[in-house]
């Protein structure tokens, strides 16, 4: 999806005020009375000359407009015979629909150095646009940067230079352009759109800018986060990221937490990942949620045998489990552990699961970015928001950081339990 709709492309929406700067006749007599201070234009009487007769063609729509135009552009020495000169073009342009003239003429007032900083600022953008219709990108960022540091208010300056950069390949360049029309309206009072955080997450993925895809898809949960938004959000992150088994697993609950989970295939996937991590009671528990929220066919062959294979290993699970706990106080490091409190996490046993996974942290020996991943989970599912977010905030390795951060997010979105 564009970020710039095709009403923000009018030529109009640029110049404003700009239409109105067109040469009066003023030029060729001055008024010397004025309600306000005006511009007091330095021109030769030979361009004034060279003006009048083209400026009559121009209104006219003369066959011989250009061929006035081009005497005028070779008397035109002086910044404001030059910024004048433009004028003629643009109006020839904007009369005849020609977007060519009218982007000469803007270029020729912009090189003339005779804008104020206002008017300057609206040319600029105006210029930008239309180099970006016309598919010259390159020139279009330079037209809307000048525009923008200017100071040009309409946050589309911002977005066509993000486009722009999407066009030509410079995808950080165009994120940071987004980024600061997120900014722009914020700072209105206004709420960027959830198209924008999507347009910005797929270039950074299309480009395999795998933290920025991160960071742009967890912005858009945290201004947006609708059900189908965090599915979007984390299947993007999943797919751009090559997770082993176990991550997986904390991403899928992640995805059951916050309604993401969509269609047979989530559940049924999920629910492989679960039996073959030796997890059969979080793969029946999520199986019949499918089957529950009508998002799973009770007729599927494929789940129903996956659901007999899950029933068929939970009771020797159970009985594992528990000796397994009895173990794991006695043994020499805090692998036991991890693994029997990981189990009572699957079977919904938060309580179990926070005391070993305590048990593992003080016994050492353990992966510490996934116990406290698993741990943040249970305490965040157990209601202790505070005690969850530190656990998650103690996530530093990479893979687990991401995951961690987005169960972060979750969290703070949350409501008190």
């Amino acid at each position: 999806m564009k970020t710039v709709s095709r009403a923000a492309m009018g030529l109009a929406l640029a110049l404003g005020a700009v239409g109105t700067l067109a040469v009066s006749p003023a030029v060729a007599k001055e008024k010397k009375e004025a309600a306000a201070p005006q511009k007091v234009w330095k021109l030769s009487k030979e361009f004034r000359a060279a003006y009048v007769a083209a400026d009559a063609a121009v209104k006219a729509n003369a066959p011989d407009a250009l061929t006035k135009i081009a005497a005028v552009d070779a008397v035109a020495k002086e910044a404001d015979e030059k910024y004048i000169a433009g004028t003629l073009r643009l109006n020839l342009g904007q009369a005849t629909k020609d977007t060519k003239l009218q982007y000469e003429g803007i270029v020729a007032m912009v090189s003339s150095g005779s804008a104020s900083a206002a008017d300057g600022a609206k040319l600029n953008f105006a210029a930008g646009q239309l180099a970006y219709q016309a598919t010259n990108y390159t020139d279009a960022k330079k037209y809307l940067a000048e525009a923008i540091r200017l100071g040009v208010p309409d946050v589309n300056a911002r977005l066509l230079t993000a486009e722009a950069n999407f066009k030509l390949g410079t995808t950080g360049e165009g994120l940071a352009a987004l980024a600061d029309a997120i900014k722009v309206e914020e700072a209105a009072g206004r709420k960027a759109p959830a198209e924008w955080y999507g347009r910005a997450a797929s270039m950074a993925y299309r480009a395999k800018m795998l933290a920025e895809t991160s960071n742009w898809t967890r912005a858009q949960v945290k201004a947006y986060p609708t059900p189908e938004n965090w599915r979007s959000a984390l299947v993007i992150y999943r797919d751009s990221t090559k997770l082993d088994n176990q991550p997986q697993i904390d991403l899928f609950r992640l995805m059951r937490d916050t309604k993401a989970l969509a269609g047979e295939r989530d559940f049924f996937e999920y629910a492989s990942l679960a039996v073959i991590s030796a997890l059969p009671g979080e793969a029946k528990s999520v199986i019949e949620e499918g089957f529950a929220s009508g998002a799973v066919n009770k007729a599927s062959r494929a789940v129903s045998e996956r659901l007999a294979d899950a029933n068929a290993k939970i009771g020797p699970d159970k009985a594992s489990v528990i000796a397994d706990e009895k173990r794991a106080a006695g043994a020499p490091d805090g692998r036991l552990a991890a693994n029997t409190a990981s189990a009572y996490l699957a079977y919904g046993d938060n309580a179990k699961a926070i005391e070993l996974f305590k048990l593992a942290q003080k016994k050492g020996g353990i992966d510490a970015d996934t116990v406290n991943t698993r741990l943040g989970i249970a305490l965040a599912r157990s209601g202790q928001k505070d005690a969850a977010r530190a656990a998650f905030q103690a996530v530093t390795g990479p893979t687990r950081k991401d995951i961690a951060q987005f169960w972060l997010l979750w969290l703070d979105q949350a409501p008190a339990a």
